[in-house]
């Protein structure tokens, strides 16, 4: 079977792609010795926006525009407050005191988690939701969020706390699902960045210790992701209770 012809095949090949970036700024991290919070942030930064040309790159030369990946305007709706401010409940649990937190720091991790939300967004949002939407869409929409999810396991290897480690990859697929079926409902893929960088931002400022708070307010997330997962599901599926008049024991 030809890849061209595989979206099942592209859309692993893209999730490793996927890997490929953060993998490289972990190595050179790893082998220059490299211990300033800022000098961390910085590779990684420039690892994730190569990734970005990179799959832009992959997007122009696809058979899809720009238009089909979901570079298109959105309409602000109620909803996205109910993200925004489910995601400000994270300050609760204080701002991060780690060494090398600074104003230089502050920036470069400004610049870091557009560059991953941009790089993660084309990835799983664009080229696997569309590829993957040849399947249909709710292959489409929840083959992509197992695709994310998938690539947060990396963070076990790591000797990352298995607890947090698992609600994080619980956290990933519901964030992925919800973004996909905005994209779907809206035909955008703006806010899902927007929303994927603001995430990560305060996630990165804020205090993530493994206590009863940290822990609290990731299941706190994983319940409203649900509650919108549901609400976007039933947008995008509405099951039809119209009785069909030719044969009235079935419905359409």
């Amino acid at each position: 079977m030809k890849i061209k012809n595989s979206p099942i095949l592209l859309s692993i090949l893209f999730t490793l792609l996927a890997i490929v970036f953060p993998t490289i700024a972990g190595v050179i991290i790893a082998v220059k010795n490299i211990g300033s919070l800022s000098s961390i942030t910085l590779i990684q930064f420039i690892a994730f926006a190569v990734g970005v040309l990179v799959t832009l790159w992959i997007m122009k030369k696809s058979k899809f525009s720009f238009q089909d990946f979901g570079f298109r305007k959105f309409k602000a709706e109620a909803w996205m407050a109910v993200i925004v401010i489910s995601e400000l409940t994270a300050f609760f649990s204080g701002i991060t005191d780690r060494d090398g937190f600074s104003a230089q720091y502050v920036l470069i991790l400004f610049l870091f988690v557009i560059a991953v939300g941009l790089f993660e967004e084309f990835i799983f949002r664009g080229l696997i939701l569309k590829y993957l939407s040849a399947k249909g869409l709710k292959v489409a929409i929840l083959g992509s969020s197992i695709l994310f999810g998938i690539g947060h396991l990396a963070n076990l290897a790591s000797g990352a706390d298995l607890l947090m480690t698992l609600l994080q990859i619980t956290y990933a697929f519901l964030f992925g699902l919800v973004c996909a079926e905005i994209v779907a409902k809206t035909k955008s893929i703006i806010f899902p960045i927007v929303w994927h960088a603001m995430h990560d931002y305060i996630a990165f400022l804020t205090d993530s210790e493994p206590n009863v708070l940290a822990v609290s307010i990731y299941v706190f997330h994983c319940i409203v992701l649900i509650g919108l997962a549901i609400y976007f599901w039933r947008a995008l599926f509405p099951k039809k209770a119209v009785m069909n008049l030719k044969n009235p024991e079935s419905y359409v």
